[in-house]
């Protein structure tokens, strides 16, 4: 079994939490899983699982992702 560094992926500026560290690789696992024609192939060979790659690609820096920021609702008024 593969360890990973889930604490030095967490610590990350972008990242910030084992949760949001969590539901980006939940995220890429299923891009790996269901590939579009516009999915980033898989960065990681090392691995078997999708999920254990997508970590390994996060923690390692080899996919670049942006935080999506939340739209503010306007009222109407």
């Amino acid at each position: 079994m593969p360890l990973l560094d889930i604490e030095k992926g967490a610590r990350k500026k972008e990242i910030k939490s084992r949760f949001r560290l969590v539901r980006l690789a939940g995220l890429r696992s299923r891009e790996l899983l269901n590939p579009k024609e516009d999915t980033l192939p898989c960065q990681e060979e090392n691995y078997d699982k999708y999920t254990t790659k997508a970590l390994s690609e996060i923690i390692n820096g080899k996919i670049a992702f942006e935080p999506v920021k939340k739209e503010t609702e306007e009222s109407d008024e």
